[in-house]
């Protein structure tokens, strides 16, 4: 086993002269046949003519730590942002797509501002507990509170690991009464408002996101190609904070890779719409594209596309997350959990059940009136005539 050593810091020097350039200077330790050995290595930086000595020193720091995979060297008084930076760094390779991406937003926007430049040895029990309290009482979620202590506590755990704090402040936090997030579903009124409301695009849309039960990056990824008879294959994803070929990455989770019914009348109108498609000789093209043939942005379809004509069929506050809950609300009256759970796509039936099925107040009603029917009818039973008080026993 090669020995634990500090981090090189290498140097820069001057050499050549036509054009002159700087040069990085640097030793890291290899195993070569089971026997460790001391390598040079000496890469270019860059031209002296447009590069200053602090630049190309900034960039040899950055091959050291892209060929040590190593995390930022944390400076003498560690502050909570130097704590945040290491630890994400390290936990880089571990993190889906689908965490780290919204819980560096989320620290960036709540956690950083109120205590990322706090010294960690200052750092106690009381303004951590105040920053909880904080966002809590803004309205946030109550899961967005429990990922920010979660993930605080986690990096301050690390740093009582690496013996930069004695203990860990956050061990102890209480967590703060939040808001009840609503649960909201379209009724079956406000499905068939929508639908009555929409014409073309936007109702074969609103089809394929209540039956199909699609995620909006999904649906605006979708391609050509993905149509096929009585079914769609979603295996792409749009993502928004990317540019360029980054915009279409992979699907939220790996069971959302996956192939969802179709059902007859929307099958038969997604293959007239692919049919009539400006580009419908190309099966990589988007099914439903800009007019450059990019894919939309989610918050520009949802914005400038569905909003207009929700307002218009009287649904004030359509959102595609509650679109979702509509359709897995839904489909519940028809096919079973588990049906329900493949075609949402979920990797475990307790989501499904947990997140995104509600209850429907009239069917809720019904069964139980059914429950009653079905015990009163075949016993044979009639409603009891006993009257209040009538179980009391005399003394």
């Amino acid at each position: 086993m090669p020995r634990q050593r500090q981090r090189p810091r290498g140097t820069v020097e001057r050499f050549g002269s036509r054009p002159e350039n700087w040069r990085g200077l640097y030793y890291v330790y290899v195993i070569e046949k089971d026997v460790e050995k001391r390598v040079q290595r000496r890469p270019v930086l860059g031209p002296t003519a447009s590069m200053s000595k602090r630049a190309a020193q900034d960039k040899l720091v950055e091959i050291i730590d892209r060929e040590l995979a190593l995390p930022p060297e944390l400076p003498r008084k560690v502050t909570f942002r130097n704590l945040w930076e290491r630890y994400r760094s390290l936990k880089s390779g571990i993190w889906s797509r689908a965490n780290e991406g919204p819980l560096q937003s989320m620290f960036k926007r709540h956690v950083l501002p109120a205590i990322g430049d706090w010294e960690l040895s200052e750092l106690t029990p009381d303004p951590l507990q105040r920053l909880l309290n904080q966002i809590a009482s803004r309205g946030y979620s109550k899961s967005l509170v429990q990922h920010i202590r979660t993930y605080v506590r986690a990096a301050l755990e690390y740093a009582v690991d690496e013996g930069i704090l004695g203990r860990n402040p956050a061990r102890n936090l209480e967590f703060p009464k939040t808001t009840k997030s609503r649960s909201r579903f379209y009724s079956l009124e406000e499905v068939r408002a929508f639908l009555a409301a929409s014409t073309g695009r936007e109702n074969l849309v609103f089809r394929i996101l209540l039956f199909c039960g699609l995620r909006p990056a999904e649906l605006l990824a979708l391609r050509i190609e993905d149509v096929e008879t009585g079914r769609l294959r979603i295996d792409e994803a749009v993502k928004d904070k990317e540019k360029g070929q980054n915009r279409i990455g992979e699907t939220k989770t790996e069971s959302s890779d996956a192939w969802v019914s179709v059902p007859p009348d929307l099958d038969r109108d997604l293959h007239g719409w692919a049919a009539k498609h400006p580009h419908k000789d190309d099966p990589k093209a988007f099914l439903f594209p800009t007019e450059a043939g990019t894919a939309y942005r989610v918050g520009n379809f949802l914005k400038r596309v569905m909003k207009p004509i929700a307002k218009v069929a009287g649904i004030a506050d359509f959102d595609f997350r509650a679109m979702r809950s509509t359709a897995s609300t839904l489909f519940q009256v028809h096919g079973t959990v588990k049906e329900t759970q493949g075609q949402m796509r979920h990797a475990d039936p307790s989501t499904t059940l947990r997140y995104y099925v509600k209850v429907i107040p009239e069917n809720q009603h019904k069964a139980v009136a059914d429950f009653e029917r079905s015990v009163m009818k075949k016993g044979g039973n009639r409603r009891s005539k006993a009257k209040p008080g009538g179980l009391l026993m005399k003394g």
